[in-house]
Parts: C-alpha cells; structure tokens; sequence
C-alpha cells in the first residue's frame, strides 16, 4: 500500500466531512402536494382493511365494514366498486347493479370506466339484454384497451343476437 501524501488526506478528511454534514442536516418536512401524496386517509385505510377482511378468513366482518364507508361516505366511487364486485362475487347480480350504477354516477373523473363492463355483464346475467348493450357501449367509449375491446365487441354481438332471437320469437 503506497503512502498517501497531504492533499489526498485532504481531499478523504473533506469528503468525510461533507457526509457527516449532510447526514445530519435537518430533514424538512414534506410540503404541498409532496405532503397530500405521502399521507393516507382514515378512509383509505379502513377500504384497504376492508378488502382485506373479505379476501380473507372474514368476509363478512369486511362487508360490513363496506357497508359503514358506503353510508359514511355515499360520495366515494371506490367503496361502491369494491361492494359491487363482492356482490358479483357472491351471486348477487340485482345488488351489483345497484352498486356498479352508483359507481357510474359518481366517477366523474373516469376513474373506473370498468365499472360499465361490469354494468353491463351485471344486466347480461339478469336477462337485461338492452340494459347491457347500452353499458357494453358506453364502455367501449371509455376504455382504449385493445383486448377489453374485443371481449367488448364479442359480448355485443351475443348480445345483439339474443336480442335478434327474443324479437323473431315475438314475431
């Protein structure tokens, strides 16, 4: 190992220093819009517990819990989702509706344009084949999905046929 000479010790005993320095320069505290992304809501955390519950061993408990956020906060799209996909989940179409209508309502920012696909395969299931057509339309105009797409145009065109059947059967 060769001898360091003056220069280099100080160039080392700087660096040194700098980082010492600056690992204990006070840290601010987040400000503005750095702050409202770093803090999670009361709400967010009771809909992720909530989720949780009902993908878990207490799905009920969850539910539950859903049902408190929806009367707390009726204005909140993503507490309807989420009650309107457990809904599905258990075969309760007639409730899903409801649920995925509210959601519809409510999203003004586009935030769950899936909501419409799941409107419609809702009204699908119910035998509601014009109710479907209009929500399978209106998410085809709301969605850039090339693969949503198709599963859209082909859930369509069943459905246009059924309804070509139900109107030659009245014939």
């Amino acid at each position: 190992m060769r001898n360091l000479g003056k220069p280099q010790w100080l160039a080392i005993a700087g660096a040194v220093v700098v980082v010492v320095l600056l690992m204990l320069l006070p840290r601010t505290p987040k400000t503005g819009e750095n702050a409202k992304a770093a803090e999670v809501s009361p709400l967010r955390v009771k809909l992720d517990e909530a989720i949780a519950l009902v993908n878990g061993t207490q799905p009920m408990q969850g539910i539950m819990i859903l049902r408190q956020l929806a009367e707390e906060h009726p204005e909140e799209a993503e507490v309807h989702w989420h009650l309107g996909l457990f809904s599905l989940q258990s075969g309760q179409v007639d409730k899903a509706v409801g649920r995925f209508r509210q959601v519809v309502e409510l999203d003004q920012e586009g935030k769950f344009p899936e909501a419409w696909s799941l409107l419609g395969q809702s009204y699908a299931m119910m035998d509601s084949t014009t109710a479907a057509i209009t929500a399978f339309e209106t998410y085809r105009t709301r969605t850039t999905d090339a693969e949503a797409l198709q599963a859209t145009d082909r859930a369509l065109e069943g459905l246009r046929n059924k309804l070509e059947e139900q109107e030659h059967a009245l014939r």
